[in-house]
């Protein structure tokens, strides 16, 4: 939904806007370039750019500049989710070359929710301390609309590839969408390769990217015979100055796009552990890679329908998408359900396996000293837009990596892999004033990089609290994702303390959030208890919901419920038989 008040729009801003100098002084300053810790450190900068660090002690504070005192704080440079794609929305529906669920959900829904839904999905972004992403594979439509949030603070720097460039595959489903809303363009040969990267340049991507998809069952055959088609691309790309992202999960694929000229390698390694030779090659040729550790649970937890949402999924994460990954397993389609869990747990050990091989090979990567940088590939089925972050850092850690290569991975390397670190990712003079003060050293717990006091994003102040807004939508199906978590406290908090439930007309079943709670203590007990969206209306502060609901498979019925907000709380509800 669109805003519905100027008080929204101006809210980001209430803290202040930085137009002269600002200090902020007595930090802990964390150096992610050298992994260190400054203490008492100052920070100095006027409109977006840094002008100065150092000690405390050895700055002087410039006459009329704002000053911040971050004593007992920490602050580190904005983070980077190097892997995202915003033609994918994060939830069941966004890819139908995985589970087609067409004749339920239109994919020219998933288009325009797309497409409506950016600004939602940046402030997200922006309110966990992402102040840039990189979407490694777009479409021409989306990088004419990465344009229109340039000089808005409240976004985060966004860099677009155009539409992937597919070595000879392209998902079915996508083959008819025509531009400006496709995301892959297929090629048979390097002329076409040349021509579909040539054909990006005038939407002005900010790098080019190619899926290097092996369909032949032996891998290093398939690796050769498209080798031709990804070189044409990169040495195409190269001649304008663009830096080239390649997709490759196979150790022989990627090797020859590296050998090829691949700047970044936008997925980790999962069929065979890497050896000193691949290595030292990436190294030397200075390949960032992003391994997107998480991305393929997300898939099979949705399928065998037991995806649990984290904490940054329920607080951060796309209330709407969240929902959709708990609905397969009430669609009508139930032999198709049932199929996709069957599939789901079949595959089980093989992603544990390639799991396991990732997470190796992540370790051995690091400890040798290729850059390594967090991105999410945020948008696949399960993955969320801004929450799954925190969850693919966690990963990390889990692989062996420390806080630092971490801390590292998820703001300077970032940059790295576009060549870019002079103008975001660290905190250094003349790189724009992309900041994050917290409470609590991310050292420490990496949980303590939510603990955010303040964001500064090209100089503009943020409190992470301002950017998402409460809107009666997302309130309500916060609301309802809660239900189907059979989560009573959450369920009420969204609650005034004098709501009250009506029997339409106007019968009253409960007044006030206590007597809300008797009514719904059936939750805890309520085994499969489900309820689906079925059609839904917002008039401004009403949300009108047809709602089916179901449990352990059995259908329980079906009517009307009306909500009405006030105060960013559910102040009424009418149940209509």
């Amino acid at each position: 939904m669109r805003p519905s008040s100027l008080l929204f729009l101006l809210l980001p801003f209430v803290i202040f806007h930085v137009n002269a100098q600002t200090c902020i002084i007595h930090a802990n300053l964390l150096d992610v370039d050298l992994q260190r810790t400054l203490p008492d450190y100052t920070i100095l900068f006027r409109n977006d750019t840094i002008e100065q660090t150092g000690p405390s002690d050895r700055i002087r504070i410039p006459e009329g500049a704002r000053v911040i005192d971050a004593t007992g704080k920490w602050v580190m440079p904005g983070m980077v989710d190097a892997h995202v794609h915003f033609f994918q929305t994060g939830g069941l529906y966004t890819r139908p070359d995985a589970i087609d669920l067409r004749k339920y959900h239109p994919y020219e829904k998933e288009i325009e929710w797309y497409k409506q839904n950016m600004d939602n999905q940046l402030r997200r972004y922006l309110s966990c301390g992402i102040t840039t992403v990189i979407d490694d594979g777009a479409t021409l439509g989306l990088l004419r609309q990465r344009d229109s949030f340039a000089t808005k603070n409240y976004a985060p720097r966004i860099l677009m590839a155009g539409p992937l460039v597919s070595t000879a595959y392209t998902p079915k489903p996508f083959d008819i969408i025509p531009d400006p809303d496709k995301p892959f363009y297929t090629v048979n040969t390097p002329e076409e390769a040349v021509k579909m990267t040539k054909q990006q340049y005038a939407s002005q991507p900010d790098l080019i990217k190619i899926w290097y998809i092996i369909p032949d069952p032996n891998t290093a055959a398939g690796a050769a015979k498209n080798l031709p088609l990804v070189k044409a691309a990169i040495d195409e790309a190269h001649q304008h100055q663009y830096k080239v992202a390649v997709h490759a999960t196979q150790k022989i694929a990627a090797q020859l796009a590296v050998e090829a000229g691949a700047d970044f390698l936008v997925h980790d390694i999962e069929d065979e552990l890497v050896d000193e030779p691949f290595i030292k090659l990436l190294k030397e040729r200075d390949v960032v890679l992003c391994p997107t550790l998480v991305v393929e649970s997300g898939y099979f937890d949705t399928f065998a329908q037991n995806y649990l949402p984290t904490p940054e999924d329920i607080a951060k994460g796309d209330p709407v998408q969240l929902g959709s990954l708990q609905e397969l397993q009430y669609l009508p389609d139930s032999l198709l359900a049932l199929r996709y869990r069957t599939l789901a747990n079949m595959m089980e050990k093989k992603n544990d396996r390639d799991d396991s091989i990732r997470r190796v090979n992540l370790k051995r990567m690091a400890d040798g000293g290729v850059l390594i940088a967090a991105g999410t590939d945020a948008g696949n089925i399960g993955t969320l837009h801004a929450s799954s972050f925190f969850k693919e850092l966690r990963a990390m850690q889990q692989s062996g990596l420390s806080n630092w290569q971490v801390l590292s991975a998820a703001t300077i390397n970032g940059a790295k892999a576009l060549g870019k670190e002079n103008e975001f990712g660290g905190i250094r003079k003349g790189s724009s004033a992309d900041l994050l003060i917290l409470r609590a050293d991310p050292l420490a717990d990496l949980n303590n990089l939510q603990k955010i006091d303040q964001i500064i994003h090209r100089g503009a102040f943020f409190h992470p609290d301002s950017l998402i807004e409460q809107t009666p939508l997302n309130i309500v199906q916060r609301q309802v994702n809660a239900y189907n978590a059979h989560d009573l406290e959450t369920f009420l908090s969204f609650y005034s303390d004098t709501a009250i439930i009506y029997n339409f007309p106007g019968q009253s079943l409960a007044k006030g959030k206590e007597e809300i709670r008797k009514l719904y203590t059936f939750l805890g007990q309520a085994a499969g208890l489900h309820v689906s969206i079925t059609d839904r209306t917002v008039i401004n502060n009403k949300v009108f919901d047809h709602e089916s609901a179901t449990q352990a498979g059995r259908r329980l019925g079906e009517g009307e419920v009306i909500y009405y907000i006030d105060g960013r709380k559910i102040s009424k509800v009418y149940l209509v038989e």
